[in-house]
């Protein structure tokens, strides 16, 4: 029988529990994982319920465990064994692509917290040539800051070699970080009890999770875990700064992350240049730490401008290129690949192949004047950059600057989706004139003529390759500042683009054309006033494309291309 009596709402609000998701991949033991967080809900007085999917050993399918943590037994019944998209309260990780495919699926609430590890297991499709690449750490974590503002993340298959450990010992690493940045309201013994309890190799375990506990202390130094150019960095100098210096830095220090990354720079920009050039790069850093600081973001897009502007500006020239050519750990490195001993006699040849750009760049000659640059023949508006010594300030075009997007001409023609800049063409590249050079190192000639091109180190700043660099530079910089002003994702994904201009020759040429194209794409969809919200994910896929391998660039720009011309077509 139906009763006509209105619905009445609950006097008290419904309890809601504590939702936890784990994401794996099979043999990873994300299962184990689950039990001890299952026992350490128990041993802290709550009353867990959870379901999992477990999956195949290896690399042949995702595994998924829910839990929630109520704090009365009659609570339980309200289980649901199915996570609620934005309700997910704590999201763990144990392998990079699953906890992105968690992330995809907006399983993770607006206020939730991020665990996991960076570290990959491919699949099979990824293990293929011919798919072009797979998704990395440097790809994921800015977007996984910037969906959580309480992420933690780290390699911990690396943690568990630099512990000494097998990576067997990666998911109790997890499991002990988990413990020490305390996003669940359970004891730290509570932790320790569930590994004890479950009894599953618990002194090798129970070693790894008190590792896990102390990650803050040793997760700059996962980096040097194997890894000769890390090795060969911590030989480099520390650099003497100037009183003056460190105030500027400290005053850009409110952050551990971005003090870890302007000290990095420091060490990284002084070597490569001196301290005037790294003055340069603080002042740089701080046009973007002066608009960030009040967003109240947690400068997500200052430390990406801070860590890809220090590659950016360590750029790779002939200077650059004979400085390492040449370098004493460089040839310590080769007898210890090699396993030669002190007494073997060897030979270093290097085959070089500069063209007449490179060569140029060296000299102090004015940049040429490009056609095309950025969004084509837009003009010159606004974003001075200030330059330090004699050289003179240069005004950038800024993408962003003004009032809305209005139409670019080429002309007296309206600019289409068609105008987006061209990538260089491989027949263009492939004809530029090049000297072909064998210089064995190891000979007293070879090695002088390499060393006697480091003495243009202090010319750098003055020179025509250096104010091609800084031009550029200047242009991701300028449209940073515009889209920070209005629009934090946009900037976040403007800075993130400025990783897109890498390598050197043919490489950095048609890398940086791929990024003005990318900023010519994002006018255009301004321009056809699509939602900001919108921009953002075409701008996303434009840089997936462009970062996806060798043939990215060329994809991306075809991506942007068709993307238009749909548009157009509604």
């Amino acid at each position: 029988m139906l009763n006509n009596e209105p619905f009445t709402r609950p006097s008290s609000p419904v309890p809601r529990p504590i939702t936890v998701l784990v994401a794996a991949v099979g043999g990873q033991g994300g299962q184990l994982f689950s039990q001890w967080l299952f026992s350490a809900a128990r041993e802290a007085g709550f009353y867990p319920v959870g379901v999992g999917l477990p999956g195949l050993s290896q690399r042949e399918g995702a595994t998924t465990y829910y839990l929630e943590f109520f704090r009365r037994p009659q609570e339980t019944a309200l289980f649901s064994p199915f996570p609620e998209k934005g309700r997910v309260q704590v999201l763990i990780g144990l392998e990079l692509l699953e906890l992105l495919r968690a992330v995809q699926e907006n399983y993770l609430a607006p206020d939730g917290v991020i665990v996991g590890s960076t570290h990959r297991v491919l699949t099979a499709e990824e293990k293929l040539p011919l798919k072009g690449g797979f998704i990395t750490a440097e790809q994921a974590v800015p977007f996984l800051h910037q969906l959580a503002p309480k992420c933690f993340v780290v390699d911990a298959v690396s943690a568990a070699a630099l512990a000494g450990l097998s990576e067997r010992a990666a998911n109790a690493i997890l499991f002990g970080i988990l413990a020490a940045v305390g996003v669940l309201p359970f004891p730290v013994d509570a932790f320790r009890r569930a590994i004890e309890t479950y009894g599953v190799a618990v002194s090798f375990n129970l070693r790894a999770f008190e590792f896990g506990l102390q990650f803050q202390e040793w997760q700059h130094r996962l980096r040097a875990v194997d890894d000769p150019a890390v090795r060969e960095w911590e030989e480099l100098p520390e650099p003497r700064l100037s009183p003056a210096t460190q105030q500027q830095m400290r005053a850009l220090s409110q952050d551990d992350e971005l003090a870890r990354t302007l000290a990095w720079a420091a060490r990284w920009l002084c070597h490569y240049q001196d301290e005037r050039y790294f003055l340069r790069y603080l002042d740089s850093v701080r046009t973007i730490w002066e608009i960030d600081r009040t967003k109240g973001m947690g400068l997500l897009v200052t430390k990406e401008v801070a860590r890809i502007l220090a590659l950016r500006m360590a750029y790779e020239d002939a200077v650059r290129v004979a400085q390492l050519k040449t370098a004493r750990h460089r040839f310590a490195r080769l007898r210890r690949e090699h396993q030669l001993n002190d007494k073997t006699v060897y030979r270093v040849v290097d085959f070089l192949s500069p063209d007449w750009d490179e060569l140029l760049g060296l000299l102090p000659l004015p940049a040429p004047k490009e056609r095309g640059r950025g969004t084509r023949n837009e003009g010159r508006r606004s974003g001075e950059t200030e330059k330090r010594g004699t050289e003179k300030a240069e005004t950038v075009a800024s993408p962003f600057a003004g009032d809305g997007c209005p139409d670019a001409t080429v002309g007296d023609e309206p600019r289409r989706y068609h105008e987006i800049p061209p990538l260089p063409e491989q027949a263009d590249e492939l004809s530029r004139s090049a000297v072909q050079l064998r210089l064995t190192t190891t000979s007293l000639t070879g090695y002088l003529l390499l060393k006697s091109l480091t003495l243009l180190k202090p010319l750098r700043p003055y020179s025509r390759r250096f104010r091609l660099e800084w031009v550029a530079i200047s242009e991701w910089l300028t449209t940073v500042r515009e889209a920070l002003a209005n629009d934090y994702d946009l900037a976040f994904l403007l800075a993130r683009s400025g990783e897109l201009v890498r390598g050197y020759g043919r490489t950095r040429r048609k890398t940086l054309a791929a990024w003005r194209a990318f900023i010519a794409f994002l006018r255009e969809l301004q321009r056809r006033e699509i939602p900001s919200r919108q921009l953002v994910e075409f701008g996303e896929e434009f840089l997936t494309k462009a970062f996806s391998g060798p043939k990215g660039p060329e994809q991306a720009w075809q991506f942007a291309v068709e993307q238009l011309s749909r548009l157009d077509e509604k």
